[in-house]
């Protein structure tokens, strides 16, 4: 038998850079989108709660668009409380918030900041984290953001949300600082009373109040986009947030930046909202 010396091939870069560079960079991308995660916190209207994204068919949608229930995240005073879901373990996991949603729009972005670090905290791969708000939940999900652009939010959207505010929000102001106020809770409407705060929050912008504060302050740079509801006839429609104050694109922060769609007509949450929101989660997280 007659033994050949080993020979040490020289390194050709370039034929061998054309041989295995398509193979390296398939495998690159197949362990970067191994290793990035996506996750949605949803986050509920006022004196609504986070069953109103399944009982809309919300969750649903979602569903058929690939992303897994990840659990309940109730927040209050007493800390977080996590509620884990039978899934939650894949690449795109959604979270259902629970705020105090009678309490004033800052303390409801302090518990948002809260439930976003400690879902962070429970996974363990990199995030590209969306918030996404009904009504006034979607000017919580804002504020949170104004106060803590460390928060890391890839983007936001907001469905039905008074961004400009909303004057229903001034009539309940009206009435919850009148004698009417004493009797509100023997009428089962006690919230009027412990949401005066929030009223005021949700005043149509004017200088000196907490929205016009908050759309002239700078945002964190991030996606934004706003789902609002189509015009309609008087007694029908959204006859609780005025059209005009749901469009993102006429916060004077975001002008530049934000995108709007109308989708959906009452005031609610809709499965059509669902599809909506899948649409624009496969476009902005493929």
């Amino acid at each position: 038998m007659i033994f050949k010396p080993f020979s040490r091939r020289r390194w050709n870069s370039r034929s061998d850079c054309t041989r295995w560079w398509p193979g390296l960079l398939g495998l690159m991308l197949l362990l970067a989108s191994e290793a990035r995660a996506d996750v949605l916190i949803m986050t509920h209207g006022y004196v609504s709660g986070d069953d109103a994204w399944v009982s809309s068919g919300v969750t649903a949608a979602l569903a058929r668009g690939g992303w897994e229930a990840g659990g309940r995240v109730r927040a209050d005073g007493r800390g977080i409380v996590v509620t884990p879901a039978a899934t939650g373990g894949g690449r795109k996991v959604y979270y259902l918030a629970d705020l105090a949603s009678e309490a004033p729009l800052s303390v409801q972005a302090d518990q948002l900041r809260e439930v976003a670090r400690e879902v962070v905290k429970r996974r363990d791969r990199q995030e590209q984290m969306v918030l996404v708000g009904h009504s006034a939940g979607g000017v919580v999900a804002r504020l949170a953001m104004a106060k803590d652009d460390k928060l890391g939010v890839f983007g936001l959207i907001t469905i039905a949300s008074p961004h400009l505010g909303t004057d229903k929000a001034e009539v309940a102001g009206l009435v919850a600082s009148t004698p009417l106020s004493m009797v509100a809770p023997m009428m089962g409407v006690g919230t009027l009373n412990r949401s005066r705060q929030l009223y005021a929050d949700l005043a149509r912008e004017r200088p000196g109040n907490l929205l016009h504060w908050l759309n002239r302050q700078p945002h964190p740079k991030a996606r934004y986009h706003s789902l609002v509801r189509r015009e309609s006839f008087p007694l029908m429609g959204d006859n609780t947030v005025p059209v005009w104050s749901q469009d993102l694109r006429k916060v004077e922060a975001l002008r530049e930046v934000a995108g709007s769609e109308t989708v959906g007509s009452g005031h609610g949450l809709e499965s059509e909202d669902g599809v909506a929101l899948a649409r624009i989660l496969a476009e902005w997280l493929p």
